[in-house]
């Protein structure tokens, strides 16, 4: 992780996470039933891009404090 940029990493990993909560959402909202392996697969999607948008924003926040 040390060659890729913060800022592309902290991007993925919100895009990811906001795609898969708005798909869990909508389909819960309209009713629609997914597959029970579909909502499971986008929750760990979800679980393992959480900790990398949390490391990336730390790492940018105190890159920029030190600027």
């Amino acid at each position: 992780m040390k060659n890729v940029k913060p800022t592309k990493a902290w991007s993925v990993s919100l895009i990811v996470i906001g795609i898969c909560t708005l798909i869990i959402s909508i389909t819960n909202i309209i009713g629609a039933d997914i597959p029970d392996m579909l909502k499971r697969i986008l929750g760990v999607a979800e679980l393992v891009s959480l900790p990398v948008l949390a490391y990336t924003s730390v790492k940018m926040f105190t890159v920029r404090d030190k600027q």
